[in-house]
């Protein structure tokens, strides 16, 4: 959905081909394999939906698991011409959860691909166990800066430093000399995410109003943190020119509706998880005045998103996608290619 080079989107189609047609000789000889009769044309196709069922991040999963049926409704029911057998399971929270699920996907129900990964701590937990299966993932969350050799990862969503970087520059204009707090989530995709904006910020000439001139985090386990008054009393006495932040899920609903009960007067800046899906939804008005950068916009102007918006709008009694509606329904479209142009691989 999101405008790419025609060249490098070719070739990453068909690097993507060539790692499912690895697993395809892999396993078309097993009893029980990915291809339920893959001897036979039309063989069913198995591909693994892992997405986040419960915990912080439950909503996000919810609009995953949402984009990626109304792929399927769109190429019939069918990946590559195959039919296809969708086993979901549940990322959880990410890490033990989600490397159990997806082993049991691999080992036991032994899945082509798979699809999802809401964070970029499930990325990269999976990698290991994906490297050694053989098995892809296409992430459609959080993509983060630690997995080195993306062999077996592809991507449909976004690298997880992108968003912070796409709006520092344009923040370190507004606020002319004026510093700027950070606060952000200890974790993997958190950490990226923020050092996304502060580095660019930095570059840009930026300083942080933080102490020490360093980002502020709010711990993540054993729970995300949801009680924001210790630190939003801190960014008061501060008074910074402006806040910059991600968060998401339950997470970015607690702190923007606290950000405003506390009468924090000072302009709120944020990746666009922030305010994207459930948070938008719950926050209403609070959300006013929030600034936010994102990937994706229900507004892009070419065929494919028209279709996309079209679809979705009238499958859901005219409400608008969003970001993790868009990421399943390419990965659905993109797994569709591939697996088309790996079943013609002698």
């Amino acid at each position: 959905m999101i405008p790419q080079n025609t060249a490098r989107r070719s070739r990453w189609r068909l690097a993507l081909a060539a790692a499912i047609a690895a697993v395809l000789i892999a396993v078309s000889g097993c009893s029980g394999s990915s291809l339920g009769g893959s001897d036979t044309a039309g063989g069913e196709i198995r591909i693994g939906l892992i997405v986040p069922k419960s915990g912080p991040y439950k909503a996000v999963g919810d609009d995953q698991s949402a984009g990626w049926r109304l792929a399927l409704e769109k190429l019939g029911g069918k990946l590559g011409g195959r039919p296809v057998k969708v086993i979901e399971a549940d990322e959880g929270d990410g890490k033990a959860t989600a490397l159990a699920s997806a082993r049991k996907l691999i080992e036991q129900d032994k899945v082509l691909a798979l699809v999802g990964g809401g964070t970029a701590d499930t990325v990269q937990t999976l990698y290991p166990l994906l490297k050694e299966s053989g098995v892809p993932l296409i992430g459609t969350g959080g993509r983060p800066s630690t997995v080195a050799d993306p062999t077996y990862l592809w991507s449909t969503s976004w690298l997880s430093q992108e968003t912070g970087a796409s709006i520092a520059g344009y923040l370190r204009q507004k606020v002319g000399d004026g510093r700027v707090w950070v606060i952000g989530p200890d974790y993997i995709g958190g950490r990226d995410q923020i050092a996304g904006f502060v580095d660019t910020f930095r570059k840009a000439g930026g300083k942080l109003a933080n102490p020490g001139g360093e980002p502020t985090w709010t711990p993540w386990a054993p729970a995300p943190t949801t009680e924001f008054s210790p630190y939003l009393t801190k960014i008061k006495q501060a008074a910074p020119a402006a806040v910059y932040t991600f968060y998401a899920g339950a997470s970015a609903i607690e702190f923007v509706k606290q950000y405003r009960q506390y009468g924090v007067d000072v302009p709120l800046y944020a990746s666009g998880f922030l305010t994207e899906g459930a948070p938008l939804a719950a926050l209403g008005q609070q959300a006013k005045g929030v600034y936010t950068a994102l990937n994706y916009s229900t507004t892009l102007d070419n065929a494919a998103n028209r279709d996309f918006v079209r679809r979705y709008t009238a499958a859901n009694d005219g409400r608008l996608p969003n970001l993790y509606h868009v990421c399943s329904w390419d990965a659905a479209l993109v797994l569709d290619k591939a697996i088309a142009e790996a079943l013609t691989r002698p």
